[in-house]
């Protein structure tokens, strides 16, 4: 190997149209050194083993793959260009790096020298696998996964378990949901291994089109990004079950209106989260009725099938969330209704909280069906002072503590509060 060494040195090796083959023999190597003396400054430079390790010893310099006479902009202006750069100096690498002109002088893009510890100056395409949902119950991601799109067109879970942590620190895997049914996606980390620093720990993409961002570290798998894409409201002026859509409007068309939403079943929607909002659209109609009522079975907080949620006010919205055996109440607004003044017989309004009467008239006020309104419902009614009008407050369907009627007559009774227990009216205050 020395003698091939020193021949090299001295004789300029040529090639012309041939092969040149270079045979080692068992645990041999092809070494090239560089010009030092031996023993001093006398370095390997390039070191190719029998057993077909090669190293390559940079030492400060750079490395290129590199065409001199590449036409990046299609102008017949020839620039340099590295289909690798190594900047052997702050151990950098670089790929697709166009480097100013073959001339030597600056044009293009000139994007050296490499400023992070990889750069790359253009598209990254990696393995996208498609997996359908509907079939894999369970699937365990391999190697050569990094984004994965799940069609789920059923409504039972799937599981994405992560591969485990001690071969896949510093990983990332990007997971998207499609399909817009109830089975939710659930992704994991291999049995006893640890999601977001849980032992078993899990999330869940359940609204359609949700991604995640999952990268591993030392000894854990950690959630970097995670987007849950709220779907377009539903708009009803009818009743119906509530959908996949996140936010449901519900407007009225006519007076004395009801309005059921009914929710599934929170098995079938755990984590899901409804907001309704009562008169979107800003059309009002009295004597309005909505209800928001639960499976058979269960529960919306206290309400029931048989004794719905009801939302009376004008404007009001409220947010329910499913924790997978009942629905629960996270947020809601009640805004409070306007005094209305009342001067002719008529049927107070489910959303009616205080009514003014004018000292001249007289008039019957009848209060409406306890079935319509929630418990604990209160209404005043307020007589102004002076004049000769009474009013009469009637039941309707139920007595006011077993009274027929109370009469309002500004001498004797001027104000009288009511309030529902859900069976019957009773009177809180009067003056």
């Amino acid at each position: 190997m020395k003698k091939l060494l020193l021949l090299l040195a001295f004789f300029p090796l040529l090639t012309q149209a041939q092969s040149v083959k270079a045979k080692l023999g068992t645990g041999g190597s092809f070494i090239i050194l560089n010009n030092g003396t031996p023993g001093v400054d006398e370095f390997v430079k390039l070191l190719i083993k029998e057993t077909g390790e090669v190293n390559w010893y940079l030492d400060g310099q750079d490395l290129f793959i590199r065409d001199g006479f590449f036409d990046a902009f299609g102008n017949g202006i020839l620039h340099k260009y590295d289909f690798m750069h190594i900047d052997g100096v702050n151990g950098r690498i670089g790929f697709n790096i166009l480097g100013g002109k073959s001339d030597g002088s600056p044009g293009g893009e000139n994007n050296l020298p490499l400023t992070s510890s990889v750069t790359l100056m253009g598209s990254i395409a990696t393995k996208v696998r498609l997996l359908d949902g509907s079939v894999n119950a369970s699937y365990t991601i391999q190697q050569d996964d990094h984004v994965m799109i799940i069609d789920k067109t059923t409504n039972t879970p799937t599981d994405m378990v992560l591969s485990p942590v001690a071969n896949s620190k510093g990983r990332e895997y990007i997971f998207r949901r499609n399909g817009t049914s109830t089975g939710k996606i659930i992704v994991k980390p291999a049995p006893g291994e640890k999601l977001n620093g849980l032992v078993d720990g899990s999330i869940t993409l359940g609204a359609e089109n949700s991604t995640l961002e999952v990268v591993c570290g030392p000894d854990s798998w950690w959630v970097t990004s995670e987007i849950s894409i709220t779907a377009l409201a539903q708009v009803t002026t009818t009743s119906i079950t509530a959908s996949d859509k996140n936010i449901i409007e519900v407007n009225f068309t006519s007076a004395s209106q009801s309005i059921d939403i009914s929710l599934p079943a929170a098995a079938d929607k755990e984590d899901k989260l409804y907001t309704i909002k009562r008169n979107a659209n800003g059309a009002l109609f009295s004597g309005n009725v909505l209800r928001i009522v639960p499976a058979s079975g269960e529960n919306l907080d206290q309400s029931t099938l048989a004794s719905p949620y009801l939302m009376d006010n004008d404007f009001e919205s409220v947010t329910v969330r499913s924790n997978g055996t009942s629905w629960v109440i996270l947020n809601k607004y009640k805004p409070e209704n306007a005094i209305r003044e009342v001067s002719t017989t008529s049927t107070i309004s489910s959303s009616d909280q205080t009514l003014l009467i004018p000292n001249t008239s007289t008039i019957n006020l009848t209060l409406p069906d306890i079935t319509t309104v929630p418990v604990g419902k209160t209404i005043t009614v307020k007589r102004k002072a002076g004049g000769t009008g009474v009013v009469s407050l009637l039941k309707s369907g139920v007595a006011v503590e077993g009274v027929a009627s109370l009469t309002i007559d500004g001498t004797t009774l001027s104000t009288v509060t009511v309030q529902s227990d859900g069976s019957a009216w009773w009177v809180i205050s009067k003056f």
